[in-house]
């Protein structure tokens, strides 16, 4: 089955078990359909869980996890990534894709394939994708507009609009 990373569990809230989670996308709606097929990455271990609730209080999203009652357990999920079947993950506007798809594409400069993204994650102001030259070199890539364009996912290419930073 393929699997997208929603959202990251940061840590417990309340008395019940209940864990505050960090969508990553602006509409996390879709987080309220979830029951099962979900999966807890953390530490390389894959959790399956079963989603009993889910509610916003203000502008933080809450989750409840079957089986997981107390604080203590909750925090015990702090850093686990919630991985849901592409199926029910947010759908997507046009011009827009998920994270998870950028790994594979070529970064591309002038027309010349330069790296081969492996990874993304988030950095503290944006997302990096982690990128392979070929050589046994990796560098790290800022997905902000003025170093990356025009993503493709059809031709599996990103332009790189500063080639100097896989030097």
């Amino acid at each position: 089955m393929d699997m997208l990373a929603t959202a990251i569990i940061q840590t417990s809230f309340g008395v019940k078990g209940e864990v505050k989670v960090r969508p990553f996308n602006d509409d996390c709606s879709y987080l309220g359909q979830l029951k099962e097929g979900i999966i807890l990455l953390k530490d390389g271990r894959e959790l399956p869980c079963h989603i009993d609730g889910f509610r916003m209080s203000g502008s933080q999203a809450l989750m409840k996890i079957r089986g997981i009652d107390t604080p203590e357990e909750a925090k015990k999920l702090s850093g686990a990534t919630l991985q849901v079947p592409r199926s029910e993950a947010a759908p997507l506007e046009d011009g827009e894709y998920y994270v998870a798809d950028l790994i594979g594409c070529t970064l591309v400069h002038g027309g010349l394939p330069m790296a081969t993204v492996v990874n993304v994650f988030e950095g503290s102001q944006s997302l990096m994708l982690e990128a392979a030259d070929g050589k046994g070199e990796k560098y790290l890539v800022p997905k902000m507009d003025r170093y990356v364009a025009n993503v493709n996912l059809e031709a599996k290419t990103i332009e790189l609009l500063t080639p100097w930073l896989l030097a």
